[in-house]
């Protein structure tokens, strides 16, 4: 069975509050990292994806690019990590609309 929502759980060091949306690759949930007193945006890899090694690697190619762009219409990446099963990235969270 796939697991839908993480609402509530932490993931590393962060806990995860509640679901911002959701894609054809990943879930993304706002979260808080409680010893920075930051909230971000955590885009976590579906799980029916992370058997595939190119997925996973696309997905990881993806947040190293990312991390090295800068542009105040690119968002940040913090993060990213692999627990158990799961394979996250860590972004800036902004708010408002998509």
């Amino acid at each position: 069975m796939i697991k839908t929502s993480f609402t509530g759980q932490t993931l590393g060091r962060y806990r995860i509050l509640e679901p911002l949306g959701r894609g054809g690759m990943a879930l993304v949930y706002r979260a808080y990292h409680p010893k920075l007193d930051r909230y971000v945006a955590l885009k976590l890899l579906r799980f029916d994806q992370t058997d595939e090694t190119a997925f996973l690697a696309r997905f990881q190619r993806e947040a190293r690019a990312v991390a090295n762009l800068r542009h105040p219409n690119i968002v940040q990446v913090f993060d990213f990590d692999v627990e158990g099963d799961l394979t996250y990235m860590v972004m800036e969270y902004l708010e408002g609309d998509t």
